[in-house]
């Protein structure tokens, strides 16, 4: 073989390695805003300014119903930390409708794993024994005449049924304080780092995470409930889009907790990649000189 193709060749293979990683890279991978909420399901104003936004997406649910389909829930999601605590928060809502106050019932669930590079579509976890670090975390309220309020915390594991994890939800939710309110539909959390399931991470480090919102049986436009008047069964919105319902790791995005330092870290390339680069940059340049000279 001539000399200017196996450079070529190599050039070639060298970044043709290369691209994969950096596609990889390039995923739904959101910095979290440095500030502190106030954890009372009304998001006042300029609060929660400092967070990172993160669209929430309207998805049907397996199976859904043709009453279902007929609404879409969007909204945004919101992310922000301090010293001690990962604030998230989101605010959905449905066009041209007015919820009864007084029936209706919404709930996030936020799904996470301390592993920040997962690629193979599974948790950590073995089976459903709960890890550090990683799980689905949920809380809802409920409002049918009177109010209802649950929170918990459930493993999951590389057996869990698609879509189920670990059933049933098998601990509290602790380490967190959490609210919902009514409007447009607001959840407003913060969990603690050092006391809640979410307790293998600290500002600076990465994670990847999901979050689910939906709201059910919720009466709208002057409807005479229960039993009458038009219903949303159930609408639901997430973050990143594509979830939808599979609650897999590979279709979390990652999230980096603020350092909340001043000054700005400098992104330094890994030297794996500087390698691959400029081999195979040196190897197109070394073609082109090759295939010159047999010019000259």
């Amino acid at each position: 073989m001539k000399p200017r193709w196996l450079l070529l060749a190599v050039s070639v293979i060298c970044l043709l390695v290369l691209a994969p990683a950096v596609a990889l890279s390039q995923g739904p991978e959101v910095e979290a805003g440095c500030g502190t909420a106030n954890i009372n399901g009304i998001m006042a104003p300029g609060e929660w300014d400092a967070a990172a936004r993160v669209r929430l997406v309207s998805y049907e649910a397996l199976g859904a119903s043709l009453a279902q389909q007929q609404y879409n829930l969007t909204g945004w999601g919101y992310l922000m930390n301090d010293d001690n605590r990962l604030y998230v928060g989101a605010e959905v809502n449905v066009d041209s409708i007015e919820p009864d106050p007084d029936f209706w019932q919404s709930e996030m669930t936020v799904l996470f794993t301390d592993e920040d590079d997962a690629v193979d579509d599974e948790w950590a976890a073995p089976d459903c024994d709960p890890l550090p670090g990683e799980g689905w975390a949920n809380a809802y309220e409920r409002h049918a005449g009177s109010v209802f309020r649950w929170s918990g915390f459930m493993p999951a594991a590389e057996v869990g049924t698609v879509g189920q994890g670990c059933l049933p939800w098998q601990e509290p939710l602790t380490g967190v304080i959490w609210d919902v309110g009514i409007g447009s539909f607001v959840h407003e959390w913060a969990f603690d780092l050092n006391s809640s399931d979410l307790d293998d991470v600290a500002p600076g480090d990465r994670l990847r995470l999901a979050i689910s919102v939906g709201i059910h049986d919720v009466c709208v436009n002057g409807g005479e409930c229960p039993g009458q008047g038009p219903w949303i069964n159930e609408a639901l919105a997430e973050w990143p889009a594509g979830l939808e319902g599979s609650e897999r790791p590979d279709g979390f995005g990652t999230l980096r907790l603020n350092p909340c330092e001043v000054e700005e870290e400098e992104f330094v390339p890994e030297p794996g990649s500087i390698l691959l680069l400029g081999s195979g940059l040196a190897g197109l340049a070394g073609y082109a000189t090759l295939r010159w000279r047999t010019r000259v």
